[in-house]
């Protein structure tokens, strides 16, 4: 009855949307997650979770710290909805295409409060959405760009919804758009043309990624998805199956996030240092996407410089997570900045300071509250390559505050006190315009 009363409020709420993500199938989704999501088998697996990224923690020496415990236990809320959302969508006879990996939605998204469901490092600026899909069937993704579109897009299909293995993939630069925006994208085990992911038995689901590199102009792509013909699932999807879909997903989560990104990944990093970047198929990263991972303990006294080397990325983005992989609200913090909304410096690179305190740099990224954390630098729309791109760098140093000024460039660009709170309200505004629709 509370689940019909939920779809009656939300549907109400639709009937005015003109947001791309506001759709039918995604309020359905969002109740049927936040419902099941409260299913009391997710308490022990959540123990476990919790207990691996403690365990990767312990393991490289980081001390937990009441804040820190405090950032793994909504680290642990968030991965719990999110295997009950991938798990909701999950039935590739009735595919839809569902927005994932975001933070919560407490502002009434359309007569619903949605709690957060992101995980492994999450990026404020992409929209991902998934959707579910067999090697069996033919399927047709039809989307419709809005305006120039977003400045990064990609398709890709994945054979693990957790550490991807990519067949297949399109970026926005191959993808072919009419006219009027629209656009159509075949998925199935045939060889195709343009537009066409090839698909194969180990097919699981279609990952897409939309980068807002201007919150405040762009919009993700309109999308809805069709099965051909009229496949039935083998067996009856009940609540029951889903949950158990879901545990077994966050089993799995646990193991690729909480040893794989967090351990192996970030962790094995020494401290205050990014990691040369590269690529790979694997780990939730994009085959065209480089990535450098980190960590830092920083000092209040203290600054932590990062400057790098855009090459011949399409987007890139530097944002700064938890120990528990997440950002820290970043609808009201700094917490990233993107190729977009950077200052850069004269020779074509780009300086961000991470401080608690404000240095009144523009490219500055807040750790207050977050002294220990995590960091996964993303440049995307490379050239495929043998895991080492070129013209992709990345420098770090660690100086006292008071001497921050002798590390910038002479050209640095600062704000004053006025211009900061202009800076994060724009940024509100821009985050709210796609959230709070």
């Amino acid at each position: 009855m509370r689940l019909f009363a939920l779809l009656l409020l939300a549907g109400a709420s639709l009937a005015h949307a003109r947001n791309p993500l506001a759709t039918k199938d995604q309020c359905e989704i969002d109740v049927l997650s936040m419902e099941l999501s409260k299913d009391p088998a997710f308490e022990p697996l959540k123990k476990d979770a919790l207990d691996q990224y403690l365990k990767s923690l312990k393991a490289h020496n980081v001390d937990v710290t009441d804040a820190i415990m405090k950032d793994l236990h909504l680290a642990m809320e968030e991965l719990v909805f999110s295997s009950v959302q991938k798990a909701a969508n999950g039935d590739p006879t009735h595919p839809k295409v569902y927005w994932t990996d975001t933070a919560a939605r407490r502002h009434d998204w359309f007569g619903l409060s949605v709690p957060g469901g992101r995980y492994s490092y999450d990026n404020p600026d992409c929209i991902y959405r998934i959707v579910p899909i067999s090697g069996q069937y033919k399927y047709k993704l039809k989307g419709r760009r809005i305006g120039k579109g977003t400045t990064d897009a990609s398709f890709s299909l994945i054979s693990n919804v957790n550490s991807q293995n990519t067949i297949s993939t399109i970026s926005k630069k191959d993808l072919k758009v009419n006219s009027d925006g629209t656009y159509e994208i075949t998925i199935n085990s045939d060889d195709g043309g343009e537009n066409h992911l090839k698909s194969d038995w180990s097919a699981k689901q279609i990952f897409i990624r939309h980068n807002l590199g201007d919150w405040n102009q762009e919009t993700p792509d309109e999308l809805d998805v069709e099965v051909l013909g009229d496949p039935k699932p083998w067996f009856p999807r009940t609540n029951r199956s889903i949950i158990n879909d879901a545990k077994d997903d966050l089993k799995q989560s646990t193991f690729f996030y909480g040893f794989g990104a967090l351990d192996w990944k970030t962790l094995s990093v020494p401290l205050n240092h990014l990691k040369n970047p590269s690529q790979s198929q694997s780990l939730g990263t994009l085959t065209s996407q480089a990535s450098s991972f980190g960590h830092f303990n920083i000092r209040d006294d203290e600054a932590y410089v990062i400057t790098l080397s855009g090459g011949n990325s399409s987007y890139w983005i530097v944002p700064v997570t938890t120990m528990g992989l997440l950002t820290n609200d970043p609808e009201h913090n700094i917490v990233s900045f993107n190729s977009v909304q950077s200052a850069s410096n004269n020779n074509g690179t780009y300086t961000f300071v991470l401080s608690a305190k404000d240095p009144h740099v523009y490219n500055w990224i807040s750790i207050a509250g977050t002294p220990q954390g995590t960091v996964m630098l993303r440049w995307q729309g490379l050239p495929l390559t043998d895991g080492t791109p070129k013209g992709v760098n990345v420098y770090t140093q660690v100086v006292k505050f008071s001497k921050l000024h002798e590390v910038l460039p002479k050209e640095t660009r600062y704000v004053s006190d006025k211009e900061r709170k202009q800076q994060v309200r724009e940024r509100l505004q821009g985050y709210q315009r796609i959230h709070f629709q």
